[in-house]
């Protein structure tokens, strides 16, 4: 494997190379970590353990040329300072120049090297630890930024309601149930406004979930029993129904908080529905069921 190795040393930036610089927020399979990354940890956690079995051996008042053959020591830390540039550990980095600074001087005795050593350990460590990755297992992530969650159809059929399904799946997949719910409940609005609209029913955004089914049924009722959309409203309805008891709530609203797993249910009833009705609802240049 090539590993990424910055050419200059004396601009520590983030390098755009690491996914994670690149794509903030967003998940990064373990893989694209790998490639990137993994030589710079092994070379850090190799290094470090070659230094600290250097220093903690001799004594304290040797002087570390003695021991630092060939620029052995500078060769190695700078190593060292290579794989933090690729990890984008800037402070770490000026910790390893300071210790490159004072290296190559022949009164450095090893204990001083060993402190300086220690410090820069420790920043490394440190630092290392302000960076979170979160893992998702398979399970979670196939529902994580996906275009057409809710199918195809449902996509180009509504466009403008993309964005908080694919949110409701972000959030789904980081098992954030009340988030998903709430970007379900944004969809649901929309999409029940319109089934309502072709219905005539009016004013659906002030009703609560009975009324609106109660309102529905009435509509469904009134149409020719044989008609061309009437079992297929009547399925929509029924899966409206289902939507409702999901959301376990009287009125269009959700409840205070939703735990991942009632989250999934409103989901699989939500993108149920949304299936269901982009069959019955006429294009979007029309506004009645003909």
């Amino acid at each position: 494997m090539t590993s990424f190795r910055p050419t200059n040393l004396n601009n520590p930036i983030d390098t755009p190379e690491q996914p994670w610089v690149s794509s903030p927020y967003s998940l990064i399979s373990w893989w694209d970590m790998e490639q990137f990354s993994a030589e710079e940890f092994y070379d850090i956690g190799n290094y470090l353990g070659r230094l600290g079995e250097l220093f903690s051996d001799g004594s304290v008042k040797d002087r570390l040329s003695e021991s630092n053959q060939d620029g052995a020591i500078q060769s190695q830390i700078e190593w060292i300072q290579s794989a933090c540039i690729a990890l984008g550990l800037k402070v770490s980095i000026k910790c390893a120049d300071a210790f490159l600074e004072k290296a190559g001087r022949d009164d450095l005795t090893t204990g001083e090297a060993h402190r300086l050593f220690q410090e820069l350990e420790n920043t490394i460590r440190r630092e290392m630890e302000t960076e979170l990755f979160l893992y998702v297992p398979a399970s979670q992530a196939r529902f994580y930024d996906k275009k057409e969650l809710f199918g195809a159809k449902v996509a180009s059929r509504f466009p403008n309601l993309q964005a908080d399904i694919i949110e409701a799946g972000n959030c789904l997949a980081l098992e954030r149930g009340t988030a998903c719910v709430f970007h379900l409940m944004r969809v649901m609005e929309s999409a029940v406004q319109e089934f309502g609209q072709v219905l005539g029913i009016l004013a659906v955004n002030e009703k609560n979930w009975q009324n609106i089914l109660d309102e529905v049924n009435k509509a469904i009722k009134a149409l020719p029993s044989k008609g061309l959309h009437t079992s297929a409203l009547s399925e929509a309805a029924a899966n409206l129904y289902s939507v409702k008891l999901a959301w376990r709530n009287e009125v269009m609203h959700p409840k205070a908080t939703y735990t991942p797993e009632e989250a999934k249910d409103v989901f699989r009833q939500v993108k149920l529905f949304m299936g269901n009705l982009v069959e019955v609802l006429p294009p979007p240049s029309s506004t009645t069921i003909q």
